[in-house]
């Protein structure tokens, strides 16, 4: 779980926003609901839904429904061997 520190002044840095979004996708075949998100990050709603407006410039719900429809796409295309973290990288 990422640590918060203060949260509510500081609010996400990018490393504890990209580490949130690394662990979305490893859980990409999960259900990942608000409750999972604030479990995992240790944000409450407000923070993390600001920081996908900061950073991704959506909201997190639909980031991951993008994030699953990337994953789909990729794994139909090279098969169920391709980890889906490489896909990242581009």
């Amino acid at each position: 779980m990422l640590s918060p520190v203060n949260h509510t002044q500081q609010g996400f840095n990018k490393a504890q926003f990209e580490e949130l979004c690394a662990w979305i996708d490893e859980h990409i075949q999960e259900q990942i609901g608000w409750s999972e998100l604030m479990q995992e990050s240790g944000f409450d709603h407000l923070s993390i839904q600001s920081s996908f407006a900061k950073y991704k410039a959506t909201t997190p719900m639909t980031w991951i429904r993008k994030r699953r429809e990337d994953f789909k796409s990729v794994r139909n295309q090279s098969g169920p061997t391709v980890k889906f973290n490489s896909f990242l990288a581009k």
